[in-house]
């Protein structure tokens, strides 16, 4: 019996047909690639998935932050710091002359009676020997001396009374913390009343000034300005009151660039009104292989309804960057923490992952081909038997 043996061209045309069949087969499936492209951005905009905005300068506007902030009107309509009124925690001395040597007050050889220093408590009153207990919160040096002299002179006649701070002890005092030289507790006084003052002796690390933060938290209120906000406007360089906690940081703010661009990843927020085209700049730019310049969107997230659930639709703000007036409107349109930036493929560029794959299957049948000529000698056949 003769079996009939396939012949070389043969085993070449099956092989051939084999990767032919997987090449088709391959330009029929979903390529890999980054994420969505145009065409599908503007389907899951008529299906209501998403809000595709092209950008337009009226949106571009919107989005700037303020080139100044200011702190609210209740720190800044301040007219007096209140330095010189007592507080729990400042400390009092109090010295008495008598005249006529009556002797109710123990006195040294000069005549002078000093009663020591005393600290107000946190009741705001302060107590001394024998003048008894006074009510000192909210009151300056010089009403204190009233009261105590109306005391006084119903003890001495003739006497006299000095009332005076204790230097190191003060209870007028303010925290600086946070990106400092040189942070801690901070008496308010006279020549260190205001903000800068403050600052200036605490001297923040001015890597960043345009970025650096200064938040002030009163009475369990906090607001915040950009430390360059002190410098352009002598209104935000308010006057401080006792409590006060200063804190100046260096925010750390990302948004997210994602496909086609010359590098993926985070990218830090370098500045006020930072823009698209500064954070296009920061990733490289697009990718000249693979980018559509009519598909850089920036996505923002979805506003939280009352019960904490997205009562919106993400919006979608769209630049086509092949336009110059859409590449002018990117450097003016500000971005924000959390948002991100995505660059579709072209779609010349899924043709190109096509034909490469087509490409690399016929190599790879031209390679297999010729293995088999070379293990069977070029042109042989087998016997028939």
């Amino acid at each position: 019996m003769h079996m009939k043996v396939p012949t070389l061209n043969g085993r070449r045309h099956a092989t051939l047909a084999m990767l032919l069949l997987a090449a088709l087969t391959l330009t029929g499936c979903q390529l890999p690639r980054s994420g969505p492209m145009l065409s599908e951005m503007t389907g899951a905009h008529d299906d209501k998935d998403v809000i595709v905005m092209p950008v337009s300068r009226e949106l571009a506007q919107q989005s700037r932050d303020p080139e100044v902030a200011n702190f609210p009107a209740r720190y800044r309509d301040l007219t007096q710091a209140g330095f010189d009124r007592l507080v729990p925690g400042d400390g009092i001395n109090v010295k008495v002359w008598e005249r006529g040597g009556l002797g109710v007050f123990a006195s040294d050889p000069s005549g002078v009676s000093d009663l020591g220093n005393h600290e107000i408590n946190r009741s705001g009153h302060v107590s001394f020997p024998i003048l008894g207990k006074f009510r000192a919160e909210g009151l300056t040096l010089e009403q204190l001396h009233d009261a105590m002299m109306a005391r006084l002179s119903k003890l001495a006649v003739g006497a006299d009374i000095s009332v005076t701070r204790v230097a190191d002890e003060r209870g007028q005092m303010v925290t600086v913390q946070g990106n400092l030289t040189k942070p801690g507790m901070y008496p308010v006084t006279q020549t260190s009343q205001r903000l800068s003052s403050v600052l200036a002796q605490a001297a923040p690390v001015q890597e960043n000034p345009e970025q650096m933060v200064i938040s002030l938290r009163r009475n369990h209120q906090v607001a915040s300005v950009r430390l360059s906000d002190i410098y352009r406007n002598q209104n935000n360089d308010i006057l401080l009151r006792a409590g006060d906690v200063i804190t100046a940081y260096d925010p750390k703010e990302f948004l997210t660039v994602l496909g086609a661009a010359g590098t993926q990843g985070r990218v830090a927020i370098s500045k006020r009104n930072y823009s698209v085209l500064d954070a296009l700049a920061d990733s490289r730019g697009l990718d000249d292989k693979l980018a559509d310049p009519r598909s850089v969107f920036l996505f923002t997230p979805a506003k939280a309804g009352a019960e904490g659930k997205p009562d919106m639709l993400p919006v979608v703000y769209r630049f086509d960057m092949t336009r110059p007036e859409q590449v002018a409107l990117a450097r003016e349109f500000t971005v924000h923490e959390g948002q991100a930036i995505y660059i579709s493929d072209a779609p010349f560029t899924q043709v190109q992952k096509v034909l490469s794959a087509f490409r690399f299957t016929m190599s790879a049948g031209f390679s297999a081909t010729k293995a088999i000529d070379s293990d069977t000698g070029a042109g042989a056949s087998l016997p028939a038997q």
